[in-house]
């Protein structure tokens, strides 16, 4: 019977924007199946604790600065002897109109959702062996516009697009871009501020946008482990594009006949 550990086992990965949500149940859940963890985030206050649980590292890094990302990334392969797989969960949804979005809120986003990532993988790669594996997640939801998430979802569409084009210059590279659906546990709604809010709510319910079921966070965060650890064991093959949306529940067995 499977344990689980397959192709995760003696993985070394440094985990950005481990300090919460996503990011911090991938590494959770890689940890737990054996894999040795380096995480990154820019609330360190959030990661000490973690890595002590985890017997990782803990690394601070803020996504829009490119000094800061590749001393991360220096410091994580220090710690782990290296480095197997890249994983970035980091995002910002500023929740604004798009008539009211200004420029500062809308460069603030394409750094973090697009240009960071890029970043991330410039340095990241001297470090990266044939067979290793960069995973990037992205959003089911581009391509899919709601209300008071325009910058949010552009600057996602970006990021797809950048991903394209490593890819293209870079055929080598093992990345994966997975477009994440509505998951629960995340802080996608941290900072929000409630009037809009409850506002952008009623529109999306009015529209049939507000998600009937969510996919559980330990269920994401184990699917994306998998895929790095398939990837890495695999190396000739690459998931370029995965989608990971909610499953409703199903009939009761028990109604099956």
């Amino acid at each position: 019977m499977s344990t689980g550990t397959e192709h995760v086992n003696g993985l070394k990965i440094l985990v950005v924007g481990a300090s919460s949500g996503i990011g911090r149940g991938f590494a959770i859940a890689a940890s737990q199946r054996g894999a040795r963890v380096a995480l990154a985030a820019r609330r360190t206050d959030l990661l000490a604790p973690l890595a002590a649980e985890l017997h990782g590292s803990a690394h601070g890094l803020d996504i829009t600065d490119s000094s800061t990302i590749a001393t991360a990334v220096s410091e994580a392969v220090a710690a782990l002897g290296g480095l197997d797989a890249v994983v970035l969960t980091s995002a910002v949804v500023p929740f604004a109109y798009i008539s009211e979005t200004e420029v500062t809120t809308w460069l603030h986003a394409l750094t973090v959702n697009a240009v960071g990532a890029s970043e991330l993988i410039r340095a990241a790669r001297p470090h990266l062996p044939s067979n290793s594996v960069i995973l990037i997640a992205s959003s089911y939801d581009v391509g899919r516009p709601a209300a008071g998430v325009g910058a949010y979802n552009a600057s996602k569409a970006a990021l797809n697009e950048l991903l394209r084009s490593w890819r293209a210059e870079n055929p080598d590279l093992g990345i994966i871009r997975a477009s994440v659906g509505p998951t629960e546990g995340t802080e996608i709604l941290r900072g929000a501020d409630e009037e809009l809010l409850a506002e952008l709510l009623s529109s999306w319910s009015r529209r049939g946008q507000v998600p009937a079921h969510m996919s559980a966070l330990v269920d994401v965060a184990n699917t994306l482990v998998t895929l790095v650890g398939t990837a890495h064991a695999y190396p000739s093959v690459v998931s370029e594009v995965v989608h990971l949306a909610p499953r409703w529940p199903g009939r009761s067995t028990e109604s099956v006949s």
